[in-house]
């Protein structure tokens, strides 16, 4: 099955024809949620990130993420996570549409410096440095591989995984890693704030490339050495 007549109580915002393609492959099977949480030191640069009410605060946003989906409440710090102009975290919808759908769900630890307080699988990663040194991310290779036997092991239990995840700072670093491997040529990433700071983060990018000695589409085919 290929297709499904969507119920009226399901909106659907964007190509229709292609979610009517995805909720036909898995309507009925079952599934699992995880939530990856991770932090770079990226998310520190003044007016790179607005997912945490000050650029120190972006370090808790992934823990406390974790925690409010897994414990309901954050333990992490004091309250939820809002942005500099009171708004609070996605996971607060997150955590809404789980508990409706009654969804298994995991938390996958990418590499926190701040860990969150819950059980969550340990990809060996470690919280990234500022892109701009040039060699931000430690482990990049047992990351991937544990990553690989996770997927593995969740697609003995379940039919489709939904991937989703909490880094602050994680727009900046993937438009590098994009930037770095050519997938990109100008800033199409999109932001945790209302007005994205495109030319900072390109002059970031611009300047982690230059640190890496990399150019843009060097690392077309090495998509682990250009994280």
């Amino acid at each position: 099955m290929t297709g499904i007549q969507i119920p009226p109580s399901l909106g659907v915002y964007g190509d229709r024809g292609l979610a009517e393609d995805i909720l036909g492959r898995i309507w009925g099977k079952r599934g699992v949620f995880t939530c990856t949480v991770a932090n770079t030191l990226t998310s520190t640069i003044p007016g790179v990130s607005d997912a945490g009410d000050t650029p120190e605060l972006t370090m808790f946003t992934p823990a406390a993420d974790a925690e409010l989906l897994v414990a309901g409440k954050t333990v992490c710090m004091k309250g939820i996570p809002i942005n500099p102009g009171g708004i609070p975290t996605p996971a607060t919808l997150t955590k809404a549409a789980l508990s409706l759908s009654d969804m298994p769900y995991y938390i996958v630890n990418g590499g926190c410096r701040i860990a969150p307080y819950v059980p969550y699988f340990d990809m060996g990663g470690e919280c990234g440095e500022k892109i701009t040194c040039g060699n931000s991310v430690k482990n990049v290779r047992e990351s991937y591989e544990k990553g690989v036997m996770l997927g593995e092991m969740l697609a003995r239990a379940y039919d489709f995984v939904i991937v989703s995840e909490s880094c602050a700072g994680g727009t900046t670093t993937a438009l590098a890693v994009m930037m770095a491997m050519g997938v990109l040529k100008e800033n199409l990433v999109s932001s945790s704030s209302p007005k994205n700071p495109k030319e900072l983060k390109s002059r970031l990018v611009a300047e982690a490339l230059e640190a890496a000695g990399i150019a843009p589409g060097d690392l077309a085919d090495d998509p682990l050495k250009a994280i």
